[in-house]
């Protein structure tokens, strides 16, 4: 059988969860309305966002600021948000982020799924597995959880 060479090694999405003491309307609102994220997450250049809608912002990587776009792909409210993730100046592909939220009680999980990393990697290299985990556990555990739980 013939060796497949250039299959990606990281095909299998990222996935990182945390519970927040916050009901699942009030996460929501954090992770759908701009002027929040600006407060926990990122500088959202966007007053509102909407399915189909596209929003930018700027994360340092390593020394230097990296412009994101992301394209809203679903929002179903207030479970579900989708969106791309892509770095235009730097590549032509995309990956797909999914934040899905379950309640319980007082009591919601954040579950945020990175797919198509893979995609990502053969134009910036940097980008690994490993260095979105971290981001993603940064986001959620500290940022996101310590902004609903003050």
């Amino acid at each position: 059988m013939e060796e497949k060479k250039n299959i990606p090694q990281d095909i299998h999405p990222i996935q990182i969860s945390t519970k927040i003491n916050a009901p699942i309307e009030r996460v929501w609102e954090a992770i759908t309305t701009p002027e929040l994220m600006r407060q926990w997450f990122v500088g959202v250049e966007s007053e509102e966002l909407h399915d189909g809608d596209t929003f930018k912002f700027l994360e340092m990587f390593g020394d230097k600021q990296m412009m994101h776009e992301c394209l809203i792909l679903e929002m179903v409210e207030p479970s579900k948000f989708r969106h791309t993730w892509a770095y235009p100046e730097l590549s032509q592909a995309s990956s797909t982020v999914n934040w899905d939220l379950e309640t319980n009680a007082d009591m919601t999980e954040v579950i945020v799924t990175q797919e198509g990393i893979h995609k990502l990697i053969p134009d910036l290299p940097a980008l690994t597995p490993e260095r979105l985990i971290n981001f993603w556990s940064i986001a959620l555990s500290k940022h996101l959880k310590l902004f609903l739980e003050r």
